[in-house]
């Protein structure tokens, strides 16, 4: 179907023309009165692979509208249809009636009024909808053979261990998907001789060739032969070398980018940092805050105690003195100090090693990174086609010596599950990543104005509080408020403005504009969903079960249905009796 509209592309009513396709999968869902979950996300699916995800969101949207389309208005808008692309288009809609795995007498009389708009005859839409119907029942044998959804579940079950145990595996394999477009644009240039190959290749003149001749003016020395001149290069090695340097641009580029990004934050925290902090303006701050609490009766009695102490010009240095003075008050607090420094060191030493630990992982992870790139690249360049992240794991997986030999439908059926699940993966980390990027610099920004010290760490902070939901930013603003008091920026005024800010940012601004924008109904958990996975995320696997709770319930609930129809079993879908079926109408040619 997306050559219907590839072919159709550049024409002034473009969108139009596939604004009226939606319409007809509309009528087709809508015609036996109900729309279940599972069929609803089967003909989105089907409508992204085909028509993109802008078309997959906007046949939900058009699913939520209480109106039905204009039946006659639709079809009249698609006459400049060829006939071989209304037949396609009439296939694609007998798949999506066939996505719950039942088709009723409503929805092929629904059909049969949509063929007979577009001009299609009745044999050709005989034919149709048993092909059409076969295919159905081939697929859900396959389904509920489970081969399918197995070898499916052995490629996540790996990469479940494989986030378990190598995460530099997991993360290179990331950045490799995520930057391939850009690793794809670079091996153009170098086949084309672009801007960035020319300047790859002046990097190249000054930082490596130099190198490289005086290590063969060295090794030249010692040869007894002259070093044989290169043959020409064929076309295929071209593509290789380009693909070779794309891939090596591609992973400088990202880590230069990053390590500038890091240190720019860093030197912009670093400069904007406060200055010395008033002990005694911090003392008066907070006894202006106590006097403001003051009247709360269950607080009541603490106040006056600390408002007591506060009114004492040096009570930080008393404080400080009477933990000295009990640490230093008998043999048995001495001995506990120097376990006390004992485990000092045990944590000194816990953190360097974690710190190697790091940076171990992450020259693992940039050198898996450039493996999976130059792997990704060389299959798509091999397929010449479009081809998805599923097809290529499947694939790469399945034709080693590791696994059983699969038929090529069951390879098939599992890729369309890992395809589905990675763009669910897909979606959760895009949409995420800029929701963390579009609150961060607004939580930066609204610091800064309203002179919160350390703007930029707390605002990141902040930013990245939509990896947990509920419980993030409930964290991040008490830290925030902390630091304010703390430095002496405890002004009650401000306190109150930065509490407002979180209020803003969390109810509004990221429920009703970022969220709906970014991710949508992509991940299909609803708010109570979420605030039970979260919870049982976090209860499981602390705050890394937290944080990944929601793209796993959502895996979840896309594959427990189809296991269950798999293990479910039933009979072959079948058409409704001809008998009760209401009579054909005429062939339109």
């Amino acid at each position: 179907m997306r050559e219907v509209v590839a072919h159709h592309a550049g024409e002034s009513d473009e969108q139009k023309l596939l604004e009226n396709m939606l319409q007809l999968f509309v009528l087709v869902l809508r015609a036996d009165g109900s729309i279940s979950s599972m069929e609803q996300q089967a003909v989105t699916t089907l409508v992204r692979d085909n028509y993109g995800e802008a078309a997959s969101n906007k046949l939900q949207q058009m699913i939520g509208e209480e109106k039905d389309p204009d039946l006659n208005g639709v079809c009249a808008g698609l006459d400049n249809l060829t006939p071989e692309e209304k037949e396609a288009l009439l296939r694609a809609l007998f798949i999506s009636s066939f996505a719950d795995n039942n088709f009723q007498q409503a929805e092929q009389d629904c059909l049969r009024k949509i063929a007979r708009e577009l001009g299609i005859s009745d044999e050709t839409f005989k034919r149709e909808e048993e092909a059409a119907l076969e295919e159905h029942n081939r697929r859900m044998k396959l389904m509920r053979s489970s081969a399918g959804l197995i070898a499916s579940v052995v490629i996540i079950g790996l990469f479940v261990l494989t986030a378990t145990f190598l995460k530099a595996v997991l993360f290179g394999l990331i950045l490799a998907y995520f930057f391939l477009p850009l690793q794809q644009r670079y091996t153009q240039s170098f086949l084309e001789n672009g801007l960035i190959a020319s300047f790859f290749r002046l990097v190249k003149t000054i930082l490596v060739k130099p190198v490289v001749f005086v290590m063969d003016t060295v090794s030249g020395l010692f040869r007894k032969q002259p070093k044989p001149e290169p043959s020409p290069e064929t076309e295929e090695e071209k593509l290789q070398v380009a693909i070779g340097r794309a891939c090596n641009a591609t992973v400088l580029s990202v880590v230069l980018s990053m390590v500038l990004i890091l240190t720019g934050l860093g030197v912009v925290t670093v400069s904007v940092r406060p200055e010395k902090i008033d002990s005694d303006q911090v003392r008066t701050q907070l006894l202006t805050l106590t006097k403001k609490v003051e009247g709360v009766d269950f607080l009541k009695k603490d106040v006056k105690k600390l408002q007591t102490q506060l009114e004492q010009p040096d009570v930080f240095d008393k404080w400080r003195a009477q933990v000295m003075d009990r640490i230093g008050s008998d043999e048995n607090t001495k001995k506990s100090v120097m376990g006390g420094v004992s485990k000092v060191l045990g944590v000194v030493f816990s953190v360097l090693g974690s710190i190697a630990n790091f940076a171990l992982n992450t020259l693992l992870a940039i050198f898996f990174f450039s493996f999976f790139l130059g792997k990704m690249a060389a299959y798509h360049r091999k397929q010449e086609e479009d081809v998805k992240e599923g097809d290529y794991l499947v694939q790469s997986l399945f034709e080693t010596s590791w696994l059983p030999t699969t038929s090529e439908e069951t390879l098939r059926s599992a890729a369309e599950v890992i395809n589905e699940v990675c763009f669910k993966l897909k979606t959760w980390v895009r949409g995420y990543m800029w929701i963390i990027i579009v609150e961060t610099v607004i939580y930066i920004t609204v610091f800064f104005l309203l002179g919160v010290p350390y703007a930029v760490p707390l605002g990141m902070l902040a930013g990245l509080t939509v990896l947990l939901p509920f419980i993030g930013p409930m964290v991040s603003a008490a830290l925030t408020l902390g630091v304010c008091v703390v430095t002496g920026h405890a002004d009650l005024k401000l306190l109150g403005m930065i509490v407002g800010t979180y209020v803003i940012m969390n109810a509004i601004v990221e429920q009703l504009f970022l969220y709906p924008a970014f991710v949508g109904e992509a991940l299909g958990l609803n708010v109570l969903e979420t605030m039970i996975v979260v919870l049982l995320g976090g209860l499981f696997a602390g705050l890394a079960g937290m944080i990944f709770a929601v793209p796993v319930a959502s895996v979840l609930k896309f594959i427990v249905p189809r296991l269950y129809q798999s293990l479910r079993g039933g009979d072959e879908l079948s058409l409704p009796d001809e008998t009760d079926a209401a009579p054909a109408p005429e062939s339109v040619q």
